[in-house]
């Protein structure tokens, strides 16, 4: 299968510790920015579903509004008791023209 690139939205509309959710290719991607990097992960906490949108930002942790869970953006490995399943993460990264790219494969 092919990688297909997507552009998003303009970098500068995204604020450090803060993240918005986007529908690409059917996916639902929270788009975050944490420590002046950008990340890209599954809108869906692994523990029960919940979305993540909402969750508190810090030092590249998103945490689940539900109950808590945090995930390392980085890698999408969560952290704590409530799951061992981690997040699917999407390549992300800042374009010349200063938008926001995202790779689907």
């Amino acid at each position: 299968m092919a990688t297909t690139t997507h552009t998003l939205f303009p970098a500068e509309d995204l604020a450090d510790n803060e993240s918005v959710a986007v529908m690409v290719e059917g996916n639902d991607i929270l788009v975050c920015k944490a420590n002046g990097s950008y990340y890209a992960v599954a809108n869906n906490c692994t523990h029960q579903r919940a979305k993540l949108a909402g969750g508190r930002i810090r030092n590249c942790f998103l945490s689940c509004p539900l109950h808590g869970v945090r995930f390392d953006l980085r890698t999408g490995v969560p952290l704590g008791e409530l799951t061992r399943v981690g997040l699917k993460t999407y390549p992300i990264r800042l374009a010349d023209d200063g938008n926001l790219q995202l790779d689907i494969d």
